[in-house]
């Protein structure tokens, strides 16, 4: 917020006036000058990132220049997923990630390894399934619900991550669990030749990756996620314990992402035209999506105001946890601290 000075002299005069003294009046047009706010100072974070849509606030901010205007400089490092976040973001060698939530964050948050769930970064809210399970197309007639899923290979991009807890609660609705199928783990980017060789049966790719795997004949969708988890937190942004520490900086990027996440729900959500064509446009070149896509692709949710979905991630602790490759319960009150974005929101207001 800038600080306007104003001189002494300046203070008595408009005292004067306003006690109605004779002195002489001041110049109806007088003014105050402010000086102009200090830059912030410049850094550079180094954030982890899987390329798939969920990234667009990201994406939007820094061709917005949001990031540019906090001083912020990204450097953008790709993973197959979050999952692979974990351990750089625990000795610092990256700042920022996001994905999906996995058993190996919240094993890493229950040892004491530093870092955060600080925002949203990708939802399942109703009409915003950009996560789907997809068949080959010559099983199509064969798999048509979860029942003849059994005995079936099906990819998921990591193993004990978010996706695997909807692919379960999907099983179960056709008397299946997840100990009925065979899950492999193969990259989003992977599937679609996986597909088209035989090697998977089915797989639970995220947008772009759906809709490149139905244009090119690779697959079908079965079902979309948000149909059989609506709500679901699939994606977070992630903050190393060095960077939360650093509390300036990490408000700074806060502020440019939801700035972006905002820019993002103008766009796709309220439907602003002129913003859709903007953020297609920017979202085309810097996640290589061919640009008619956009006309196929759903979208995922992405909260405005950063706010998690702390109740789902209580259950996919709990799906964790029933499984057994997450250790022990982690205290959520502690692994997410939604400081950031509420101090953001306390500055620019409720996104309505």
């Amino acid at each position: 917020m800038n600080r306007i000075v104003v001189s002494a002299l300046a203070l008595a005069i408009v005292a004067s006036a306003c006690a109605g003294g004779a002195g002489t009046p001041a110049p109806a047009s007088a003014t105050v000058t402010a000086p102009p706010s200090a830059a912030p100072s410049p850094v550079t974070l180094k954030i982890g990132q899987v390329g798939g849509i969920s990234d667009a606030a990201i994406y939007i901010a820094d061709a917005k220049g949001f990031f540019k205007e906090q001083g912020i400089t990204l450097d953008s490092n790709q993973f197959a997923s979050a999952a692979l976040m974990v351990a750089p973001l625990g000795t610092g060698e990256l700042q920022v990630g996001g994905g999906a939530s996995s058993a190996g964050l919240f094993n890493a948050i229950g040892r004491g390894i530093g870092m955060l769930i600080v925002a949203d970064k990708g939802n399942l809210n109703p009409g915003h399934g950009y996560e789907a399970i997809v068949v080959r197309p010559e099983l199509a007639g064969q798999i048509t619900g979860p029942k003849d899923l059994k005995g079936r290979t099906i990819a998921v991009s990591a193993r004990d991550i978010t996706p695997e807890v909807t692919l379960d609660t999907y099983l179960r609705t056709g008397g299946l669990t997840i100990k009925d199928v065979n899950v492999v783990a193969v990259p989003h980017a992977d599937m679609l030749l996986a597909l088209k060789n035989g090697s998977i049966d089915a797989g639970l790719p995220i947008e772009p990756f759906v809709s490149r795997i139905v244009a090119a004949n690779a697959g079908t969708v079965l079902t979309r996620n948000d149909t059989i988890t609506p709500g679901h937190q699939t994606a977070v942004v992630l903050f190393s314990e060095a960077l939360a520490k650093r509390r300036e900086v990490a408000t700074r990027f806060m502020t440019a992402y939801i700035q972006g996440a905002r820019f993002y729900n103008d766009a796709f959500v309220k439907k602003d035209a002129a913003k859709r064509a903007e953020a297609v446009a920017i979202l085309s070149k810097a996640a290589g999506v061919e640009p008619a896509l956009f006309d196929s692709m759903v979208m995922p949710g992405i909260d405005p105001n950063g706010r998690v979905n702390t109740k789902s991630l209580g259950e996919i602790q709990d799906w964790f946890l029933q499984k057994g490759t997450q250790q022990r319960p982690v205290d959520l009150t502690k692994a997410i601290d939604p400081s950031f974005s509420a101090e953001v929101v306390r500055q620019l207001g409720e996104y309505r």
